[in-house]
């Protein structure tokens, strides 16, 4: 939106099935299990998926096991995946209030880290 020739941003809205603020992580699609994420996370293991008992994947390790992924930053803060702990080797990231539903088969279960970063130039989902 332009207002006297500057244009402001509007704040992100929120993506599918992912409360406002959080970066979330799915077991498989938006109805499966998930883990939200406030923060940058180096290292997966040791996380669940504890939100959705009873759906599909519920319990089970995050480390290795993301299909989906939903960004609802309200900061502006793309959320950025990564093979190994400690940020290893980029995978994909996500734009605020964007999704993927079902990453492409060689993206999915080897997410290990998010980083939270600023707009990049980089193309995310």
């Amino acid at each position: 939106m332009a207002v006297g020739g500057a244009v402001l941003a509007s704040p992100a809205s929120a993506a599918p099935n992912c409360a406002s603020g959080y970066h979330c992580v799915f077991f498989l699609g938006f109805n499966s299990a998930k883990h939200s994420y406030f923060n940058s996370d180096t290292k997966f293991s040791g996380d669940t998926f504890n939100e959705g008992s009873g759906l599909s994947g519920y319990g089970r390790s995050v480390n290795d096991n993301v299909v989906s992924a939903s960004n609802s930053s309200n900061s502006n803060y793309e959320s950025h995946y990564y093979v190994n702990s400690n940020n290893g080797t980029f995978l994909f990231c996500v734009n605020p209030g964007s999704s993927v539903e079902y990453l492409p088969s060689a993206k999915q279960n080897v997410a290990s880290s998010l980083q939270l970063r600023g707009r990049t130039s980089i193309s995310c989902y």
